[in-house]
């Protein structure tokens, strides 16, 4: 019993490099499934650029303009 007391505390696994390993691997986790959203959205936006879809093609026109322009209008969310 001792023994295991012990090696909680000062193992090699012991409960602070337990709580940095969960830590690490959610921030894996969660940044895994943000670039495969972001491969998601890239593959998306390709496909539209190649077919000349309007809506890729007046997004890129907002990014670049991001202004109202004459006749828009802009619906606030919260």
């Amino acid at each position: 019993m001792i023994y295991l007391i012990y090696h909680t505390i000062y193992g090699k696994f012991n409960v602070g490099n337990y709580l940095i390993y969960k830590f690490e691997s959610k921030m894996y986790d969660h940044l895994s499934s943000e670039l495969h959203q972001n491969m998601i959205d890239l593959n998306v936006d390709l496909h539209s650029f190649y077919s000349n879809k309007e809506d890729y093609i007046d997004e890129i026109s907002k990014q670049k303009n991001p202004t109202p322009q004459d006749g828009e209008v802009i619906i606030k969310l919260d």
